[in-house]
């Protein structure tokens, strides 16, 4: 009896596969997108200080502190350049 019940499940299962029609999909192209992150060198993320400006100062000392602060911006200019050429690196 056992084998019995085994049995019918199993030939329906088998009777109703064989009778389906059978769909074959036309194979598809897939484009698969890596993405691969660059670790940015240490000397591209050094931090300037800000200069402080003292209380009384004269004409003189601002301008060197404004000489100080654009060459500053200049470094970290040079910096975010290196970094973006990183970056276009690894968009090619």
């Amino acid at each position: 009896m056992r084998i019995f019940a085994w049995t019918l499940p199993f030939l329906l299962l088998f009777l109703t596969s064989c009778g389906s029609e059978r769909v074959i999909e036309k194979p598809v192209i897939h484009e698969v997108v890596r993405i691969e992150r660059i670790a940015v060198p240490s000397e591209h993320l050094v931090r300037h200080i800000k200069t402080t400006i003292p209380e009384t100062i004269s004409y003189g000392e601002a301008i060197q502190l404004w000489s100080e602060d654009r060459a500053i911006i200049e470094i970290q200019n040079g910096q975010l350049e290196a970094i973006e050429v990183l970056n276009d690196a690894v968009d090619d």
